[in-house]
């Protein structure tokens, strides 16, 4: 369950609104940009995980012709969140860190979305050469915007894979992470 102090860097939020400037223009960021959501982000500063809920549900609203269901919305935010994040906070995760291995960028994932989020607890257990389950507990994220991160990882990486959320709880989710 989220708390009140719990927080997401503004970098998360921009590639959602990214998102949205793509496939809906400026009608879109209209739609979105209204109530809480209607100010500017810094990209390193904090601001209300309940606000990026807000956005996200928000943004599914205005995307769901361009790109589907919900859930599809959800995940393509989810990857394109990561996408933006492996070239800036993330970089030193993607690139030091895993050093192209899978494997080892998974294991990292506490410190990674530390470095994105104030919330939540993420333990890796490999479960094979190619393949391992992430367990986040208390992240109240819908799991289709994980597995958009998750497989989006994995394109940051040059692979291709899938990631299966199996719900837990309703804010604990284990992700089943393959790739070839």
């Amino acid at each position: 369950i989220l708390q009140s102090g719990d927080s997401i860097r503004g970098l998360i939020f921009k590639s959602v609104f990214g998102l949205v400037q793509q496939h809906a223009g400026a009608i879109g960021m209209e739609k979105l940009r209204v109530g809480e959501l209607n100010h500017d982000y810094a990209e390193l500063r904090s601001y209300p995980a309940r606000e990026f809920l807000t956005l996200l549900y928000s943004a599914a609203d205005v995307l769901e012709g361009a790109l589907g269901a919900q859930d599809a919305v959800f995940h393509a935010c989810g990857e394109v969140s990561i996408t933006r994040y492996s070239t800036g906070p993330g970089m030193l995760v993607f690139g030091i860190i895993s050093r192209g291995d899978p494997q080892k960028l998974f294991a990292g994932a506490q410190m990674a979305y530390s470095a994105a989020v104030s919330y939540g607890n993420r333990e890796y257990l490999t479960t094979g050469p190619k393949s391992g389950t992430l367990r986040m507990r208390r992240d109240m994220m819908p799991p289709a915007y994980h597995v958009g991160i998750l497989t989006g990882s994995l394109k940051v990486l040059g692979l291709t894979g899938k990631a299966t959320a199996r719900p837990q709880g309703i804010d604990r989710v284990d992700y089943d992470i393959e790739w070839a």
